[in-house]
C-alpha cells in the first residue's frame, strides 16, 4: 500500500468517525429532549400563588405545563424569605419541593418519588404500563386504596386498565367524581359509565357547567347535548347575554347556532349604538353570515350615508361595495353618488382603476353611466 492510499484511507476513516460522532450526539440530544418533555420528568420546576388557603402550583417541563391546587394543610409550612423544602405525601408517593415564597408567590424545583409498595398494589390489581408519567398522574389525582372502595360504592366494582389511566390523566379525583355523582342524581341522569365521565371531563363539561345551564331554565337536555354545547362555546353567561339582548325564549339549539356564527353581546350592542335599536338576534346572525361588521357599517356612515339600512349594508357587502371603493370614485370627481349607483358600478366592473385607464387613453366621458355602458361593450384596451 503506497503513501497516497494510506492517507486516503485515513481521511475516510476520520470522516466516517466524525459523521458517526455527530449522529450519536444528535440522537443523544434528541433523546434528552424527549426525556425533558416527559410529563413525569423529575426534577422539574414549579411556581405557585397562594390565595384563600389554596396553593395553585404550576409544574413545568421544556414544552409543557400543568397546574394543580393543594390546601395549605396538605403542604404544611411553606418556606418564606429564604430557600427551603416542603413535601406532599400520598399513598402513591412523595413529592419534595425546594424553593421559596415571597408575598404569596413562590417558585423552585421538585422531585417525585414513587411508593413502590403502592405501585405493587396496583400491579396486583392487574394494572400495567405504570411508568413514571402515569404514576405522577396517579399521585396528583390522589388515587389510593380508598379510591377503589369509593368507586365500588358508587357502582363501579371494576375499572379497566385504560379506564384507570384515563381517570388518572384527567385528574378524576374523588372530589370531581362526587360532584358528578351528586349532579347526576339530582338532575336525573342516573348512573353513567366511566367512559362517559371521562368524556365529559375531557371536554370541560363539569358538574358546575351543567348545573349552570339548568339554572338558566333548561332542563332535561342530554349529556351529549351538554358536550355539544361546551364544544361550541355556549356557556350560561352567553345564554344570559342572549336573553338580555331581547330573546328571553332562546333555545339551546338557537344559542349554539348564534355562537357558531359569532353573534355576541358586543356585536349587537355596537350596532344598536350606530342607530339600529330594533335589531333581532336572527338579523344579527344574518349580518354576521354576510360579513357585515360594525366597522363596515360605521365606515359607510362616516362617508355620509347616515340612513343606510342594515338590509342595504348586507346587500352592498354581498356585492363587494366598501367605503374605500366609493371614496376612490369620489376622488375622481364623482361626488355624492348613491349607494345604488355604487352597487351598479361594482356589478359592472367599473372601478377607479378602470376610469383612470380610460381617461389615460383620451376617452372623456361625463357620467358614471357612460363608463358603465363603455365597460358593458367589453372595451378595456
Amino acid at each position: 500500500m503506497n503513501k497516497k492510499t494510506i492517507i486516503s484511507c485515513f481521511a475516510v476513516l476520520t470522516l466516517s468517525t466524525s459523521f458517526a460522532g455527530t449522529a450519536f450526539s444528535q440522537q443523544k440530544a434528541k433523546s434528552e429532549d424527549e426525556e425533558q418533555d416527559r410529563w413525569g420528568h423529575s426534577p422539574g420546576t414549579w411556581d405557585a400563588v397562594v390565595k384563600d388557603g389554596i396553593v395553585n402550583i404550576q409544574f413545568y417541563g421544556r414544552h409543557w405545563s400543568n397546574g394543580r391546587n393543594f390546601t395549605m394543610a396538605e403542604l404544611g409550612t411553606l418556606p418564606a424569605g429564604k430557600i427551603g423544602e416542603f413535601t406532599l405525601s400520598r399513598e402513591s408517593g412523595k413529592m419534595t419541593f425546594k424553593g421559596v415564597f415571597q408575598d404569596h408567590w413562590g417558585h423552585g424545583s421538585y422531585t417525585f418519588e414513587q411508593n413502590a409498595s403502592f405501585k405493587s398494589y396496583l400491579e396486583q390489581k392487574g394494572y400495567s404500563g405504570l411508568d413514571d408519567e402515569l404514576m405522577l398522574a396517579v399521585f396528583f389525582t390522589d388515587i389510593n386504596k380508598a379510591y377503589f372502595d369509593f368507586m365500588k360504592d358508587n357502582g363501579y366494582p371494576s375499572i379497566s386498565n385504560d379506564q384507570f389511566k384515563d381517570l388518572a390523566e384527567q385528574n378524576m379525583s374523588r372530589k370531581v367524581l362526587e360532584d358528578y355523582f351528586t349532579m347526576f342524581k339530582a338532575e336525573g341522569y342516573g348512573h353513567q359509565p366511566i367512559d362517559k365521565l371521562v368524556e365529559l371531563r375531557e371536554h370541560g363539561v363539569t358538574a358546575k357547567y351543567i348545573a349552570s345551564i339548568h339554572q338558566m331554565g333548561y332542563k332535561g337536555f342530554s349529556l351529549d347535548k351538554a358536550l355539544e354545547l361546551r364544544d361550541h362555546g355556549v356557556t350560561a353567561d352567553y345564554i344570559a347575554s342572549l336573553k338580555k339582548m331581547g330573546d328571553p325564549n332562546v333555545t339551546l339549539d338557537q344559542a349554539q347556532d348564534l355562537r357558531d356564527h359569532g353573534v355576541t353581546t358586543e356585536y349587537v350592542a355596537s350596532l344598536k349604538k350606530l342607530g339600529y335599536p330594533n335589531m333581532t338576534l336572527d338579523k344579527a346572525q344574518e349580518l354576521r353570515d354576510h360579513g357585515v361588521t360594525v366597522e363596515y357599517v360605521n365606515s359607510m356612515q362616516k362617508l355620509g350615508y347616515k340612513d343606510i339600512t342594515l338590509d342595504k349594508a348586507q346587500d352592498l357587502r354581498d356585492h363587494g361595495v366598501t367605503a374605500g371603493f366609493i371614496k376612490s370614485i369620489n376622488d375622481l370627481g364623482f361626488k355624492n353618488i348613491s349607494l345604488e349607483k355604487a352597487e351598479d358600478l361594482r356589478n359592472h366592473g367599473v372601478t377607479a382603476s378602470y376610469i383612470k385607464k380610460m381617461k389615460s387613453k383620451g376617452i372623456k366621458l361625463d357620467t358614471l353611466d357612460d363608463f358603465i355602458k363603455l365597460r358593458d361593450t367589453g372595451f378595456d384596451d
